[in-house]
Parts: C-alpha cells; sequence; structure tokens
C-alpha cells in the first residue's frame, strides 16, 4: 500500500514537472506555425535584399526572426514589422509580382499588425488582396512607393484602428472616391499625406465624420481645396470633428479667412495650417484659436499673415487666451515692425519661429520680450533683419541674463558685424547656436568655449579669420565653412572627442590632410573640399576614422594616387574627390559589403582601365568619372548596377559599344542620367536604352555613333509625363550629383535640386543618319534637344510644337530638307535655336517665341530660307525672290558673268556673219541661212528639252512642300 502510494507521488511529480517545463518552454521558445513559416520565406523571396535586411529569416523559429512578432500562446505570427526604426535604411527591393508578397502575407491568418513602411515597391499598385487580410488592426504602408488609384477594398478591413497610406513625393498616390473609408468603424489614426485627393466631391469630411472613434487625422499636400472643407451647410462635417486631437491639413490650397469649423474642435492639441493663404483673414484671427483650451502646438508657417492677424490690445481675450500654446511657428509670413507684444503672454511657449519676419524696426529690448517667457528654448529669428543693436548689450542688464534657458537659437541670415556677439556667454544652456551668413569677422571668442553644453555651432558664410573654437567637449558638429580661415588646421578639432560632422570647406588653409586621433571613434562626415588642402590622400583612411561615412575634398590641390586601402573601407558612403591632381588608376578591389553611395572621381589626371568591380557596389546611387584618362573598351552591366541614378563617364577615351552596357530587360532601373559625352565608343544605339524607364538626362554626343536614332527614344517616361516620379530615398542622393550639359550653345553646370528639374537629350556630333523620329514629339518635358553635326535627313517633324518644354532646339550640320514647320512658333519657352547648314527651304515662320529670336546665323548655310531675322525676301509663292536670289549669291554672279559673254558673242556673229555672207558671197549666203535653220531647230529642241525637266524637278519639290 505505502509502495503504491509512493509510486503515486512520483508519478504526479513528474507530470507535475513535464508539464511546468512544457508551459515554461511555451513562454519563453517555441516554433512558429509552418505554413506561416513558409508564407514569410515566399514574402522574403519576393524582393532582393540588398543589406541583408532580412538576413536572420532562417531556421524553423520564425517567431525569432527579426521583424517577426509572435503570440506567446499559441506561437502564431501576429506582428510583422519592416519600420526604419527597426531595420534603418531601407535596402529592400521588388523584383517579383507585389500580388505574390500578398500571397504570402495571407498564409498569416492572425495577422495584427503590419508595418512594410522600410520596403520598396518599385512603383507598383497596391494590390486589393489587402482587402482580404481581415484581422488586420495596424497597417503602415507610408514612403512605400506605391502608385496610383487606393483600392477600396481596403474597406473591408473593419477591424483598423491605425491606417498610414502617406507618401512624401505627391501625386503617386490619389483617391477618386473616398466612400470606402466610412467602413472602418474601429479606426482612430488615418493618415493620407501625399495623397491626391483633388478629385474627391466635397463629401471628403462628411465621410471622415463618420468615424466616431478617429483622435488623429493628417490630410497633408493633398491638393485640397476650400471645397473640400465642412461648411455650415453640411452639420454633420460641422460637428465631428470635436474629437480630433491632431490635425494636419498644411500645404493645400486654402484661402480666404479662417475656416469656421475650427471652433468646435475643442479636444484639438496639435493644429498645423502651414501654407495655407490667411491674407483675407479679419483681425480676429486668433479669436479662434484662444476658443481651443487644449491647443499647445500650432503651426501658420507661410500663411501671408501680417501684423493686422495678430491679437493685440485691442482685442483682449486674443491677448490672453493663448497661454496654453508650447509650441508656436509664425515662420515666412510677412510680419514687420516690433516684436509683437502679444507673445509676452504666451507663457508656456518653448518653441517660437519667426524666421523672415522683418524686425528691423524693433528697438533695443527685442530680447527682454523673449526673456519674459521663462519656458522659451528654442527660438529661430532667421532672416529677421537684424543688427548689433537689436542684441542684449551690458546696458540691458535684464535681457542679459535671462536668455539662460534657451537651447536652440538661429540668427542665421542677418545683418550681424564685427566680432561674435559676448552676450552669447551667458548663455550658457545653449545646445545649438547657427551665426551664419551673417558679417561677422575677427576670431572666435573664448567665451565660446564656456558653454559646455554647446553641441552644434554653424558660423559658415562669415569673415572670420582665427581659427581657435576653444574646448567645446561636448560638440558634435562644427561648421567654419565660406570664411577666411588660413593656415593650419588647428590642433583643437583633433581633441573634441565628441566630434563627428566637420565642415571647413572653402577656406584657404593650404595645408596637408590633418591627422586626428582622437576622432577614431565619432566622425562621420569631414568636408575640406575647396579649402587648398595639399599633398596625397591619406593611405589608410579607414583606420584614421573607422566610423567615417562622408569625405568630401573636392577641388583642392591634392596628388598622387588613390589608396587600395580605400577597398577595405566599411563604413564610408560618400566619396567626393574631384578637381585634384590624383594620377594612376582607380583601384579594382571594391567588395559587395561595403557601402558606397556616392562616388566622385572626376577632373583629375586618372588612367587605366574602367575598374570591373564597382559593379559590386550594389548600393551606389551616384558615379562620377568623367573629365578623366580612362581608355579601354567598357564592358559594365547596367543590371549590375541596380541602384544607379546617375553614370557619368564622359571626357575619357572609352571605346566599345553601347550594347556591353545596356542589356537585356532593365525597365525598372532607377538610372536618371547617362552620360558618356566625348568618349570613342563606335556602334549603333540600341534599343534596350528606351527601357530606361527613369531616364531623364542622356548624353552620348562626340563620339562614332552610327546608324537612326531609335523611334522608341519618344516613350521616356519622365520627359514624357511632367511629373517626376523618384522615391524619397533616390533624391536624397540624386540630390547631391552635378553634371556638365551643353545647353544653349554653351557649357553649363547643373547642381542638386536644378539637375533634378533637368531633361535633355544630346547626339551631337556623331555619325546618325536617316530622318529625325515623328516619335520625339511626345518628350513634352524635354528641355533640351541636340542632335547637331550628324548626317540627318528629311524633315523636322511636323508636329514639332507641342514639345512644349523645349528650351534648346539644334538641329544644325545635318542635311535636313523641307520648310520649317509652323508649329515651331508655339515653343513659347524656346530660348536657343540653331538650324544652319542644312537644306531647309522656304519662309521661317513667324509670331510667338520666333519673333524673339532674331538672330539671323540662326539660319545661315540654308539658301533656300527667305524671311525675316534673313535679308533674302519671300516671294508670292513663299519660295526666295528670283531677284533677291540673282542679286545675293555666288552663283547669280557667275550666271550674270556668261549672260554678258553670250551677248556679245552673240552680237558680233549675228551683225558679221549675217549681214557680210548677206553682203559679200551668194552661196556662203545660201549656206549660211540652211546653218541657221538648223542651229535654230537644236536650240528649240535643247530648250525644249530643259524647260520639260525644269518643269519637272519644280513640280516635284511642291509636291514634296
Amino acid at each position: 500500500m505505502r509502495v503504491a502510494f509512493h509510486a503515486m507521488l512520483v508519478l504526479v511529480a513528474v507530470l507535475f514537472f513535464g508539464v511546468a517545463k512544457f508551459c515554461s518552454g511555451r513562454n519563453t521558445s517555441f516554433s512558429c506555425v509552418e505554413g506561416e513559416r513558409e508564407g514569410l520565406l515566399k514574402f522574403k523571396l519576393c524582393f532582393n535584399d540588398l543589406s541583408d535586411m532580412l538576413s536572420s529569416w532562417k531556421g524553423n523559429d520564425c517567431c525569432e526572426w527579426r521583424g517577426v512578432g509572435c503570440d506567446k500562446n499559441n506561437g502564431h505570427v501576429i506582428s510583422l514589422q519592416l519600420t526604419r526604426s527597426i531595420f534603418g535604411q531601407s535596402q529592400l527591393y521588388l523584383i517579383d509580382d507585389v500580388e505574390e508578397i500578398v500571397s504570402g502575407l495571407l498564409k498569416l491568418r492572425y495577422l495584427e499588425h503590419l508595418d512594410l513602411s522600410s520596403i520598396n515597391i518599385n512603383n507598383s499598385l497596391i494590390p486589393p488582396s489587402f482587402g482580404l487580410m481581415k484581422q488586420l488592426m495596424y497597417l503602415n504602408l507610408s514612403f512605400v512607393n506605391f502608385k496610383g488609384r487606393i483600392p477600396s477594398e481596403l474597406g473591408n478591413l473593419t477591424r483598423l484602428r491605425v491606417l498610414d497610406l502617406s507618401k512624401k513625393i505627391f501625386g503617386t498616390l490619389k483617391v477618386d472616391d473616398i466612400s470606402w473609408i466610412s467602413h472602418l468603424s474601429s479606426l482612430q489614426q488615418l493618415d493620407m499625406s501625399g495623397v491626391n485627393l483633388s478629385h474627391t466631391s466635397s463629401n471628403l469630411f462628411q465621410v471622415l465624420g463618420m468615424l466616431s472613434s478617429l483622435s488623429w487625422l493628417s490630410l497633408s499636400d493633398c491638393c485640397l481645396k476650400n471645397s473640400h472643407l465642412p461648411s455650415r451647410n453640411h452639420p454633420l462635417n460641422f460637428t465631428f470633428l470635436e474629437n480630433i486631437q491632431h490635425f494636419d491639413i498644411s500645404w493645400n490650397f486654402f484661402h480666404g479667412p479662417i475656416p469656421i469649423f475650427l471652433q468646435n474642435m475643442t479636444s484639438l492639441t496639435f493644429l498645423d495650417m502651414s501654407t495655407a493663404n490667411l491674407s483675407l483673414a479679419s483681425s480676429n484671427l486668433f479669436q479662434v484659436f484662444s476658443m481651443l483650451p487644449s491647443l499647445s502646438w500650432l503651426s501658420l508657417s507661410i500663411c501671408s499673415l501680417k501684423y493686422c492677424h495678430l491679437p493685440s490690445r485691442n482685442h483682449p481675450l486674443n491677448f490672453t487666451l493663448l497661454g496654453n500654446i508650447q509650441h508656436l511657428d509664425l515662420s515666412y509670413n510677412f510680419f514687420q515692425g516690433p516684436i509683437p507684444i502679444c507673445l509676452q503672454n504666451m507663457t508656456s511657449l518653448t518653441f517660437l519661429d519667426m524666421s523672415t519676419a522683418n524686425l528691423s524696426l524693433a528697438s533695443s529690448n527685442l530680447f527682454q520680450v523673449f526673456s519674459m517667457l521663462p519656458s522659451l528654448s528654442w527660438l529661430s529669428l532667421s532672416s529677421c533683419s537684424l543688427k548689433n543693436c537689436h542684441l542684449p548689450s551690458r546696458n540691458h542688464p535684464l535681457n542679459f541674463t535671462l536668455l539662460g534657458n534657451i537651447q536652440y537659437l538661429d540668427l542665421s541670415y542677418n545683418f550681424f558685424q564685427g566680432p561674435i556677439p559676448i552676450c552669447l556667454q551667458n548663455m550658457t544652456s545653449l545646445i545649438f547656436l547657427s551665426l551664419y551668413a551673417n558679417q561677422l569677422s575677427g576670431s572666435i571668442p573664448d567665451s565660446i568655449g564656456q558653454l559646455s553644453k554647446l553641441e552644434s555651432i554653424y558660423l559658415y558664410g562669415n569673415q572670420l579669420s582665427g581659427n581657435s573654437i576653444g574646448q567645446l567637449s561636448k560638440l558634435e558638429s562644427l561648421d567654419l565653412s565660406d570664411n577666411q580661415l588660413s593656415g593650419s588646421i588647428p590642433d583643437s578639432i583633433g581633441q573634441l572627442s565628441e566630434l563627428q560632422f566637420i565642415d571647413l570647406s572653402s577656406n584657404q588653409l593650404g595645408t596637408r590632410f590633418p591627422k586626428w586621433p582622437l576622432l577614431q571613434k565619432k566622425t562621420v562626415m569631414v568636408d575640406l573640399s575647396n579649402a587648398s588642402i595639399l599633398g596625397p590622400f591619406p593611405e589608410n583612411i579607414s583606420h584614421m576614422m573607422p566610423m567615417l561615412t562622408g569625405l568630401y575634398l573636392a577641388n583642392n590641390l591634392m596628388n598622387g594616387s588613390i589608396p587600395k586601402s580605400l577597398c577595405n573601407s566599411k563604413s564610408l558612403e560618400f566619396l567626393d574627390l574631384s578637381n585634384n591632381m590624383f594620377s594612376g588608376s582607380i583601384p579594382n578591389c571594391w567588395r559587395n559589403d561595403q557601402l558606397f553611395k556616392f562616388i566622385d572621381l572626376s577632373s583629375n589626371n586618372l588612367s587605366g582601365l574602367f575598374p570591373s568591380t564597382i559593379g559590386l557596389l550594389s548600393v551606389l546611387y551616384v558615379l562620377h568619372l568623367n573629365n578623366n584618362s580612362l581608355h579601354g573598351e567598357l564592358h559594365m552591366d547596367l543590371k549590375n548596377f541596380s541602384s544607379l541614378v546617375v553614370l557619368d563617364l564622359g571626357e575619357n577615351k572609352f571605346s566599345g559599344n553601347l550594347t556591353s552596357i545596356v542589356r537585356g530587360e532593365i525597365g525598372n532601373h532607377s538610372l536618371k542620367v547617362l552620360r558618356l559625352r566625348k568618349n570613342l565608343v563606335s556602334s549603333y544605339i540600341p534599343l534596350e536604352l528606351c527601357y530606361l524607364s527613369q531616364l531623364q538626362i542622356l548624353d552620348l554626343a562626340d563620339n562614332n555613333l552610327t546608324g537612326r536614332i531609335p523611334p522608341c527614344f519618344g516613350k521616356f517616361p519622365v520627359m514624357v509625363n511632367a511629373t517626376k516620379l523618384i522615391n524619397s530615398m533616390i533624391y536624397k542622393y540624386w540630390s547631391w550629383a552635378h553634371l556638365m550639359e551643353v545647353v544653349k550653345g554653351r557649357y553649363l553646370v547643373y547642381k542638386r535640386k536644378t539637375l533634378g528639374l533637368q531633361s535633355s537629350i544630346d547626339l551631337s556630333s556623331n555619325n546618325l543618319v536617316g530622318s529625325i523620329p515623328d516619335e520625339l514629339i511626345f518628350l513634352k518635358d524635354l528641355h533640351n534637344l541636340n542632335l547637331s553635326w550628324n548626317h540627318l535627313s528629311g524633315k523636322i517633324p511636323e508636329k514639332i510644337g507641342q514639345m512644349e518644354n523645349l528650351e534648346s532646339l539644334d538641329f544644325s550640320k545635318n542635311v535636313l530638307s523641307g520648310t520649317i514647320p509652323k508649329s515651331m512658333s508655339s515653343l513659347t519657352k524656346l530660348s536657343h535655336l540653331n538650324l544652319s547648314y542644312n537644306n531647309l527651304s522656304g519662309p521661317i515662320p513667324t509670331g510667338y517665341q520666333l519673333q524673339t529670336l532674331e538672330d539671323p546665323t540662326i539660319y545661315a548655310g540654308n539658301p533656300q530660307l527667305c524671311g525675316a531675322p534673313l535679308l533674302k525676301k519671300c516671294s508670292n509663292d513663299g519660295l526666295p525672290s528670283p531677284i533677291d536670289n540673282f542679286k545675293d549669291n555666288d552663283e547669280g554672279a557667275l550666271k550674270r558673268m556668261w549672260f554678258y559673254i553670250v551677248v556679245m558673242l552673240g552680237f558680233a556673229t549675228g551683225f558679221w556673219g549675217v549681214m557680210g555672207s548677206l553682203i559679200f558671197v551668194k552661196t556662203w549666203r545660201y549656206a549660211y541661212f540652211r546653218w541657221v535653220d538648223d542651229v535654230k531647230h537644236w536650240i528649240l529642241v535643247v530648250i525644249t528639252l530643259k524647260v520639260a525637266k525644269f518643269k519637272k524637278m519644280f513640280n516635284g519639290n511642291l509636291d514634296d512642300q
């Protein structure tokens, strides 16, 4: 009995500990459901994972994979987050049909939280099948590069609490019928920033009014107008907004008085109405805001406001009931005069931006108002026409001491002169200080070194000459660019162990690259461009600064070779060594684990072959190797440069053909600039070029290209449509590129944003034949077209006037014939035209823009052209006047000479031959008359044949016209 009892205890204990161990294991480690694991792997296969974001997605337990969250009770996948906060910058690029993504996600039947905000969908449509994921409570598709219409099937996600469809680039997503949103009854947060809602009806807010739980709403940059706003005629719209706490309607097209519905939004804490034109608002503008007791964040930037819109002593309600405002942005308006007195009552204010307010008439107690705001920590008075007299001085002790709470101070773009103001030494809480673009001079005072909390100081664009910056132990960002610094780089910079960003560019330092041993751990960006830096490139920069991501040494006097040690860098992303005297070959040792996104080695003395291993830099966006002496056949495939946006190999000695660069299907390639100008490339133009859907600038000039211009050149999407489709990440690196192009007959340099606005095709100085394709007229957003110095024949496209954005057009030095199309006068933006040295004929069109182009050399070398600005006048039949033609060319002079000779010989022959024979010899007289008859018949036959031939030629020319 006792044995049985003990056996029973042992069995119970074993069962207890076994269950406990099983339960404990389930709470700490378990394998996900196999079908859901397969769904995630199918999702992974849809992408090119350039930075190994999904490298942890292997093994059986998908619940341990990065970004995947599981229910701890049953192991089902309930969360998938590919957000930037987890992975950083996205390097996931879609390589499959977007529907395959959803088919994999549909296997996650318990998925509640889906965040895809860190992937690149390559401008695909949002699949309607997203609407089948009915368990979702959170859906974030922001910045994913979707385009087209948002499918109404998203209205089936009735459990959604958060929906984020925001886009950074306006217009690629749009909604025509917004009614599907009304089905999302649980929605609490909606962000549609950047979605085109211009075609939605006036019931937009009526639909949103059905969402009783909605508290967070952003409709920024949605192309909305006053007609979309709720009014008194829509009582439902007028009252539902009382639950909204966060409301962003900035960057739309609203105008007029302040929307009256705002006074009902009593729960509002955040309001952004930036860019609303409120110039017609009455003086009680702020009275509406004073009725919002919870409002703490208000932005009225770029709203065309004036002093008359601010609260004054005549409006006591406005003057006192804004005490809860903490964040106030009034920048880029039309304020002028003294500092608004109403500010002194906003005692809760922590953030104030009044940039561009003209405060030149403010008194010397300007800063006394700010000193009455005890919580103020962020103050921007940039571009406010301030002078030294507005700064606190020793005569104003109150101003001089009570700004100690300011942490962020921006006084840039003003008119301060002389040394850096001494009053700054009392602002002991300063973390950020900007005094750039003033007229400050002298050295940096030692008092700045006493600001022990200072992390960022921006002093560029002044006239400072001293190099000392004191001991700012917490300094992270230092900008002394565009000053008058000279001599050696101060050693004190090398002692700032927290320094991450250093910009000493555009000075006259005249020294070698410095050695900063204490900057090894933190420094991520060094800019010494245009600073007269001498000597060789640092042999092992990756060892000197292992955290360095950006190194800019352009426009200096550096020489020697580019060291192979660059191939060892695992952190560098931006490298600019352009416009130096580097020589030798480019290292050919690059690796696929390097992070280079921008490489500029242009305008040096580099030689050798194209480094083939550069193709391993899979995240490279911009490559400039132009203006060197590189040679050899080009063997590079754009498919290997999957992220490349700018490829500039111009002004070298590369040979080979274009087909070795453009191969296969590259329709989704991101390349926007392809420049091979002035090389030795000899081939026809491959049709594959037409598949570069993002191509914006194509420069193949001054090579040995043959064959015809492909008609598909008229289908480059970005040149056809003025809307530049480019995702925000690409734009970040595209904006750093630069380009030298021949436009309007001269070299022009385009940099950063101006480059992004250009579109150009330059095929000049080649051996192209055939006619100009009519399809080119579809390039309505093309700005520059240069086909000069080729062997093109045929006519100018008749409808060339449809290329409405053309600014520069050059067809010179070809064998074009026919008339100049009348539609060319419709090119209202045309400022440069060259049609010289062709076989064009007929009148030059008049009217519109062509009348402003008065240089006759535009049409030189076309003898059959007539009309202004040429001296040749046109006859009634539209041809050059025969008289003018006889007078004004060498051929007419030659004809005149022969005419006189024939007349003189005819007279002599006629007189002596006829009259003498008739007089003296009878037999001769008979023979002579027979000979005259024969000659007469011969002349008649010849003239008849010539006239017939002339008529045939003349009729043929008329038919051609």
